[in-house]
């Protein structure tokens, strides 16, 4: 899955997103790594690398 097609399944699928806005919207450092954990868990896709940046550019 490249970046387009996982920034299109977060923006479609309010579960995905609600995981993504916890990323996106984490006060502290330590706060955002464990939802980094949490969506890789969850979904099985590690958005704290290289991807992660391109899913931010598309949402």
């Amino acid at each position: 899955m490249n970046a387009l097609q996982l920034a299109t399944k977060i923006k479609n699928n309010p579960e995905w997103r609600k995981a993504y806005d916890c990323i996106a919207n984490a006060k502290s450092h330590d706060i955002k790594m464990k939802a980094y954990q949490n969506f890789e868990k969850k979904f099985g896709i590690n958005l704290n690398d290289s991807i992660g940046i391109y899913v931010k550019g598309f949402l």
